[in-house]
């Protein structure tokens, strides 16, 4: 009988050992996930704001002084930038229209509000019509371009000389645990750019 109580507290004890184990590899897994999906998330806002600044450097390349350098700029009612349009520099390295569109695509839970999600799309003007070129993941939480004056005071498209820009990604949810969803983080980039084509 005592033999058969010690083999059963070794299965027990063994057990617990395992599940403990096994719990604290699915943690370390899960933490290692976690780190690597904010990696990716950090370079993606990175790439995506590098990408903004070289573009926006060239607004109004080889503008005339007589001519304005942005074209176009529309901010909706949640302050999000939804229309940019301004001469740039094209694909194949000439001066061409540049439109930035942003559009909602979905909604995410961030710090317990439902969110919009949008879409930055990139379009060159080709003969009459604007192409689709490029674009952004679906996961802008905030793109807003201020048009600033030289002495950085906002202003409109005709007195533009500089570019504020402001955006924030939302990055893949963290969890508590495998059932639980804490929700979405978010990732700001902003700059303020002098463009010499709006000089």
């Amino acid at each position: 009988m005592i033999a058969i109580y010690d083999h059963l507290i070794a299965i027990l004890v063994g057990g617990v050992i395992i599940l403990l184990l096994f719990n604290v590899q699915r943690r370390t897994q899960q933490s290692n996930v976690e780190r690597t999906m904010m990696y990716m998330a950090k370079t993606s806002t990175l790439e995506m704001g590098s990408f903004l600044e070289r573009d926006l450097m060239n607004a109004g390349f080889n503008t005339p002084p007589v001519e304005n350098g942005v074209l176009e700029h529309n901010t909706n009612g949640d302050g999000i930038t939804d229309t940019l349009v301004f001469w740039g520099v094209g694909s194949a390295g000439t001066r061409t229209r540049i439109a930035y569109g942003v559009t909602p695509v979905d909604t995410a839970n961030i710090a317990g509000q439902q969110t919009p999600l949008y879409q930055l799309r990139r379009y060159e003007r080709q003969g009459a019509d604007y192409v689709e070129v490029g674009g952004s993941p679906p996961i802008l939480t905030e793109f807003k371009i201020t048009l600033l004056t030289s002495g950085n005071l906002s202003t409109d498209i005709y007195t533009a000389d500089k570019l504020r820009v402001k955006m924030a990604h939302a990055v893949l949810p963290d969890f508590e645990d495998e059932e639980h969803l804490v929700g979405y983080r978010q990732l700001y980039w902003g700059v303020t750019l002098d463009p010499p084509g709006l000089q």
